[in-house]
Parts: structure tokens; sequence; C-alpha cells
């Protein structure tokens, strides 16, 4: 079994030192101060560019996000000379504003790549990801058990933590709401997961009781977010780290849960005994889930994506425009929606159908090319690490597909150096393709 090496980094000189440490320092920052974070990850994004300047033309997926960025500045241009949609309500300028939710990050993908291009830098990052959250847990925990509401400024609202009065709801901590407090801790507690494996491996036990603690108060918070989306992510991400040997007591436990749920709604089943199968599962538990189970119908996001995908089949090829979802929705229904509680369906309505294919198609793309690398080997300690950086990867994706909780500066960086990070791990690991086919054959052999 491969150890990781104590001391991570040789740099060549001082100053990819420096780029380093700001690096380390804008992630330090993020969670917390995501104002501040960014700034200090504007130097070495810059270097990182200038670095890859020379491979930028030879990377398909780099030829990809060109690409779409050229269809969404195209299409932006065509807004602001001929107006594209019969919307009364909408400035054309929000198309502008919306490349900033895709363009930077096209870059951060290219820019940060220098960073995570190996086993202990990613480990280093994943240590500082956790280390960011700290504040996030702390907040957390006051908020939910001390009543310690705000909001809180610092730097006339550049720094600001909302920490809303819960009111029956679930924790935000300094997250707007709920939903974008549990996407975060559910897209980093894969790397609690890995950092707590390997400090036991390892056999560093102040280090294993710090990671343990960390990983309990990691689920702790996400439970008490009270969502649903964040829940889910925290059973997926358990498996795919710790290895399939958890399915064994994992499985069960969801099976009971559901069968338990589903036993309630019965009908005709003796009141006594639906109190008691309902005295097993936790109020807010049953109350998220039960709601499907009721009237899966009448479910909120199932009218939203029928109309979603009505609004695609209008204006399939160039969208509707950015931040035309609520316009739309409220003309159809008279009731109002942020956004389409899809990514795909979102960036679909905003720039056309093909800028959202190749955009989840080059994503979807770097999930699976870097499963064969990252999950070839069983318990290395130099692999470990990266399942959990393509677990947060996938759970990315899975959030996204009934919520958009991409326009959370933390959460759209954090991700897009996830998918940078499994791009290194291909980039690296480069082989030839019989041996790619052998791998795929492998892997639909064991899956069978």
């Amino acid at each position: 079994m491969k150890l990781i090496n104590k001391n991570p980094f040789s740099f060549k000189n001082i100053n990819e030192d420096i780029e380093y440490k700001f690096f380390l320092l804008g992630i330090f920052f993020l969670a917390s101060a995501p104002f501040i974070g960014t700034i200090f990850l504007l130097y070495p994004l810059a270097k990182g560019i200038i670095k890859k300047r020379s491979e930028i033309f030879h990377d398909k997926y780099n030829i990809a996000l060109i690409f779409v960025s050229l269809i969404m500045v195209l299409k932006c241009i065509l807004s602001s000379f001929n107006r594209l949609n019969n919307l009364e309500d909408w400035d054309p300028t929000l198309d502008w504003i919306g490349l900033v939710n895709w363009i930077p990050l096209f870059l951060c993908f290219i820019g940060f790549q220098p960073y995570v291009n190996s086993v202990q830098k990613r480990l280093v990052l994943s240590k500082v990801f956790i280390a960011s959250s700290i504040p996030i847990l702390i907040s957390g925990i006051a908020q939910f058990f001390f009543k310690v509401n705000g909001p809180f400024q610092l730097m006339n609202g550049l720094v600001v933590w909302y920490q809303r009065p819960i009111d029956g709801g679930g924790l935000t901590s300094l997250f707007n709401n709920p939903n974008y407090a549990g996407g975060w801790l559910t897209l980093l507690f894969p790397l609690c997961l890995s950092v707590l494996f390997i400090n036991r491996k390892k056999r560093f036990k102040i280090k294993s009781i710090m990671a343990l603690v960390i990983c309990i108060t990691y689920t702790t918070c996400i439970v008490l977010t009270n969502s649903r989306g964040a829940w889910i992510g925290l059973i997926v991400s358990i498996p795919i780290v710790l290895g399939r040997i958890t399915l064994f007591w994992l499985m069960p436990l969801i099976l009971i849960l559901l069968i338990t749920i589903l036993v309630t709604f019965i009908p005709n089943m003796p009141l006594q005994y639906k109190e008691v199968m309902m005295n097993f599962i936790p109020e807010k538990v049953f109350s998220k889930f039960s709601e499907i189970f009721i009237n899966l119908q009448a479910f909120p996001r199932l009218d939203i994506w029928k109309k979603s995908f009505l609004f695609i089949s209008n204006r399939p090829f160039l969208g509707w425009g950015a931040s035309t979802f609520s316009i739309l929705y409220f003309q159809k229904t008279n009731l109002f929606n942020n956004h389409a509680h899809n990514l795909f369906l979102e960036l679909s309505i905003n720039y056309g159908i093909i800028v959202s294919l190749i955009i989840f198609l080059a994503i979807f793309s770097i999930l699976f090319n870097s499963y064969f690398f990252i999950f070839k080997t069983e318990n290395n300690l130099e692999i470990i690490n990266d399942r959990s950086w393509w677990a947060a990867t996938l759970i990315f994706i899975l959030s996204h597909l009934y919520d958009v909780l991409y326009y959370d500066l933390r959460i759209s960086i954090s991700s897009w150096i996830f998918i940078a990070g499994l791009r290194a791990i291909i980039i690296k690991n480069k082989f030839p393709v019989n041996l790619k086919k052998d791998l795929i054959y492998r892997f639909f052999k064991s899956n069978e």
C-alpha cells in the first residue's frame, strides 16, 4: 500500500510557491468571505492560464467550452441589437450579466488545473476546503441550538453572514437558505470521509479523532438543514468514498426507512399501527418525503419541469435569455418561481439546448473517464482522496437535477475545481485505447 508523501510539494521557484499560497488562501476564505476569497484566486487563476496557454487548444474539453462561450456571447449580441423574445419585463443586459456565471468558471476549469494536478496537491486542497468550512459549522450550530441570528456584515456589506432565524425551517448558517447550506456541506462531506480514512490507515490517533469530530459535525449540520437534496448527497457519498462494503449496512437502513414511510400510506391501515411506524422516523424526515408519496402528481417540481420543457421547445436553439424563467413561469401560471429547479433545463431556457448539451456532456465525459483511473485500485491511500473528488462532482450533478444551487459563487467555483481535478487525473493517466476498452469491459462486467 502506497503512502502519501509527508512533503507534498517541491516547487521549482519562489513564484510558484506564492501562486499556490494565494490559491490556498482563496479557497480558505471562499466559504466564509467569498469576495475576499475570489480576490485571492484571481492571481493564481491568471498565472495558471498562462502556464496552460500552449495546451489550451489541444484539450477537447477546453475547445468545447470555448465553443460554448462563443455561442453564448453571440446570443447576447443578438439580444442586444435584435430583441429575441417578447418579454416586456426583461432587459437584454441580463444576458451579459448571466455570462458571469459561466465564462469565468470555464476559465477556472482551465487555470486551476496546475494547482490540482497531483495526488498531494488534491489532498492538501481537500484539507483546506474542510478548514474553510469550520466557520460554517460553528455558525450553524450557534444558529440552531443557541438562536444566534443575523445578518452580520463586514466591509460595508461585501461579507454577509445571513444567519436567518430558523422558525421551523432548517439550518442555514451563513448562507441565504438551507438548500445552499446543505449543498455546500454535502459537496465537501466526501473530502471529510477521505481525510478520516487516510488518518486512520496511517494510525494518526489525534488527527483521526479530529477528523471524526469534523465528520460527525458535518453530518449533524447536514441533517439539520432539513434539505432532501443534502440528505441524499450525504448517503450517496459514503459508499463511493469508503467502498461498496458500506452498502451491507447502509442499504438495509435506507430500505427500512422507505418501507416504514410507505407502510403509513396503506389504505385502511389501523391508526395505532401507523403511529407506531411513524415513531421510528424523525418528524422532519417523514414530512419531507411523505409529501412526495402522498400525491406525486401534485409535487411542485413536476409542474415546473413540465413548463420548462414547454419553454425550451418554443425556443430550443438560443433560448429565451438569462433570468427569464421567473417571467415565463409567472405568465403561464400566475405563480412566482426563481428558476427551473434543474440546471440543465435552466441553462437550456437561458441560452439554448445546444449550449446546455455541450456543457453537460463534457462534465459527464470527465466523470465517466476519470472513473477508470480512480476506482481501479482498492484501498490505496493515494487514490482514496481522489474518490472523494469524484464523489463531490457526482453530488454536484445529482443536486442540480432537482435544484439550482450553481448561482452561489462558492458552490460553482468549488464544483469547477473538482471537475478540473478529475480532468488533471485523466491527463496524468493517459493510456492506450486497448487498455481503456479493457477497463470499460471490466466495468460493465463487474456491474452485471
